[in-house]
């Protein structure tokens, strides 16, 4: 008989990819992930892991597993936690793939919830990469995850909020655009021209980060970007604006929270700018724990209940 212990052990090198790795998520030494490796591996008859230059590569063998120990870990841990959880006492510890901005637009209110309700959960963030948010998921890697594009293949989700995209720029070409209404939630701000918004010199945010929807959209409508600089993140977008000319295609929500603490602007685009849904989406493996149960009404209420939607 497999002991759990081995079961999470080989969960934590399957997922993290390194044995220094699994040690840190399992808060033991890299000798002790090592051991019981070791026994795993004597007790399966299989080396589960070939060490690489970059990682742990999991065997055919282990790959097959994985599933198998992935559902019965869940499960036991399904049973105890319904026993056990209290989240007024727990220290257990959350994985959430954020973005960037949603780590700016939505960290704030769910550490609030966690402070009142969990003062000793952990929360560990994990950077989107909106091309392993489904692997990350289906695999256990996260427990949660908040993107603005629809995942294939997850089928449990919960709408956060509706965004849609709008135009950021300097305080000083606050000229740009004609007359409009301008503050307060799902305000119409001033629209720009075709050739006001094909004149600016753009940055433009990498597709990794979940907003490609926006490029499709403009190529569509035949607007040109004269793209300057390529990031993978929207949080360093103030700093670059407040000290160059620059302007950005981002979210309104996260444009706001911008115009509130920076001198930057908010411009509605040429085109009807696309509109989006924000999804939560969760681990169905896990989601019968009552931890985990706890822990996506936490997000939930955090984040939908607190814009009164």
């Amino acid at each position: 008989m497999l002991d759990l212990s081995l079961l999470r052990t080989f969960l934590a090198v399957y997922e993290t990819g390194s044995v220094t790795g699994a040690a840190t998520r399992m808060s033991v030494t890299q000798p002790s992930v090592s051991y019981a490796l070791g026994r795993l591996r004597k007790q399966l008859d299989d080396p589960l892991f070939i060490r690489t230059r970059a990682a742990m590569v999991a065997t055919e063998r282990a790959q097959e597993l994985y599933q198998v120990f992935r559902r019965s870990v869940a499960d036991i841990d399904a049973v105890s936690s319904d026993q056990a959880f209290d989240p007024g006492t727990s220290e257990l510890q959350f994985r959430l793939c954020l973005s960037d901005l949603g780590e700016f637009s939505f960290l704030p209110a769910i550490l609030a919830r966690l402070r009142h309700e969990a003062p000793k959960v952990a929360l560990d963030v994990v950077p989107t990469d909106i091309a392993k948010v489904q692997g990350w998921l289906r695999q256990g890697q996260v427990d949660a995850a908040i993107a603005s594009i629809p995942i294939p293949g997850l089928r449990r989700r919960t709408i956060i909020s509706r965004d849609r995209y709008v135009c950021v720029l300097p305080a000083d070409r606050a000229s740009a655009g004609s007359p409009g209404t301008s503050g307060g939630e799902g305000a119409r701000r001033a629209t720009m021209s075709v050739e006001e918004f094909e004149s600016l010199r753009h940055v433009v945010i990498d597709e990794s980060a979940g907003h490609q929807q926006v490029d499709a959209t403009l190529e569509e409508a035949g607007l040109r970007r004269r793209t300057v600089v390529r990031l993978r993140h929207f949080s360093v977008l103030p700093n670059l604006m407040n000290d160059s000319d620059v302007a950005a295609v981002m979210p309104l929500v996260a444009a706001e929270h911008f115009e509130r603490q920076w001198p930057v602007v908010i411009r509605e685009l040429p085109i009807p700018g696309p509109a989006f849904d924000v999804n939560l989406y969760w681990n169905e493996a896990t989601s019968g724990s009552a931890a985990v149960q706890w822990f996506l009404r936490l997000l939930t209420e955090a984040l939908v209940l607190n814009r009164g939607e």
